[in-house]
């Protein structure tokens, strides 16, 4: 296939576009800078310049491909622009008029906080945390499906692997400090994926032209102080842990401290049905982890 991809050098977006590429599919992906461009010229994508606010600079792009998949994400007015990406690769996917695929990507905060039983793809989005905005976002994507238009929204979890994700956290200041650190009690449980794991949902997604909602997350339902204790012992440190106080987290993380807070309990039933099976939970896998965390790195 050919596949558009918008955020492909971000740390889920670099892990799905060389999946793909691996995977014998064309990938083109936008970048603002000559620097990404080399970026994704290492994972063997093809670049275009251009900005996710100026649809004139992707929307023709985009619709000469089979799917486009969106991962892009800005901190500054992220909703307009978000909304800003979604109007325009659904634009080019019915100006296309053949079979197209788009996938969105959402996350599981939208979820909101764990009710008595685990969240699947059809549980309400209604008490939605964070970026309050996907779920209306979601919803006109999957709107949008056609005979000729397969869309898509996939939740990941809490995404881990290699240099980037919250457990490098941990790693970090085990090493650092000698305890993973991590926010508030530890009590709530964080559903993760590794982002292998949600490069290869990506993949299949598109090639099976699946349509609905799909969630990206391990069989894991363990509290944050396990994910914690697990990457303590990984990187030497015999399971030493230490909370942050979640005001004091506040202080330089913002809002987001408290979504690092929230209680979730998610599992990926609709995924599975595409043979998606997650093959890395973290507290089985963190010294794998950590030797690829390590890796990343490079030497130090």
């Amino acid at each position: 296939m050919r596949i558009f991809v918008i955020g492909g050098t971000g740390y889920i977006g670099s892990a799905v576009v060389q999946h793909l590429v691996r995977s014998g599919h064309a990938v083109t992906g936008l970048v603002r800078s000559a620097e990404k461009q080399a970026q994704l010229a290492a994972l063997g994508a093809r670049a275009v310049l251009g900005d996710m606010k100026l649809p004139s600079s992707y929307a023709t792009e985009a619709g000469a491909h089979d799917a486009a998949i969106h991962l892009g994400f800005a901190s500054s007015e992220a909703s307009a622009l978000d909304r800003t990406v979604v109007d325009t690769i659904l634009g080019a996917a019915r100006a296309a008029a053949r079979p197209y695929g788009f996938l969105y990507t959402s996350g599981v905060l939208v979820l909101g906080p764990a009710g008595a039983k685990p969240a699947d793809e059809e549980a309400s989005t209604a008490h939605a945390v964070f970026n309050t905005w996907r779920p209306a976002h979601e919803r006109l994507v999957l709107a949008a499906a056609s005979a000729e238009v397969a869309t898509a929204v996939v939740r990941p979890g809490w995404v881990y692997g290699g240099e980037g994700g919250l457990v490098a956290g941990y790693f970090e200041s085990a090493l650092a400090e000698g305890a993973a650190a991590f926010v508030g009690d530890g009590r709530n449980r964080m559903p993760q994926v590794h982002r292998e794991d949600v490069a290869e949902l990506y993949r299949r997604v598109l090639e099976q032209r699946a349509g609905g909602i799909f969630h990206a997350v391990d069989a894991g339902t363990g509290r944050v102080r396990d994910s914690a204790e697990a990457a303590s012992r990984a990187a030497g440190r015999q399971g030493a842990v230490r909370s942050i106080p979640l005001p004091e987290a506040m202080r330089t993380m913002g809002p987001f401290a408290e979504a690092m807070c929230v209680d979730q309990w998610a599992v990926s039933r609709r995924a599975q049905t595409l043979g998606w099976q997650p093959r890395r939970p973290f507290v089985e896998s963190a010294t794998e982890a950590f030797a690829e965390w390590q890796a990343s790195r490079g030497p130090r």
